[in-house]
């Protein structure tokens, strides 16, 4: 890799890190404020942290949506797919 490369990914890795330190602090003084000790063994806690950098951040933003449209095309076929030989197997009975 080339130097500048190696620049570009310290810099965007060091934005991710400071920008996950602001959304934890948020996040914690969310929770705070609404007088729930927070939890961080949690899931619920990271799902919250998480929700917080993808509003924050837009390239986690855009992972997130991609991800989650991949997710529920693939869950929408494959249940298309089932009725569609269940619907196929009980007219050919």
């Amino acid at each position: 890799m080339s130097k500048p490369q190696t620049r570009i990914k310290e810099t965007k890795i060091t934005q991710v890190i400071l920008l996950g330190i602001f959304c934890f602090s948020i996040v914690v003084a969310l929770l705070d404020s609404i007088s729930i000790q927070p939890n961080v063994t949690s899931i619920y806690f990271y799902l919250l942290l998480l929700m917080v950098i993808a509003t924050v951040y837009k390239p986690i933003r855009l992972f997130l949506a991609k991800s989650v449209s991949f997710i529920f095309k693939t869950l929408f076929s494959s249940i298309k797919s089932l009725c569609t030989t269940a619907i196929s197997f009980i007219l050919h009975k």
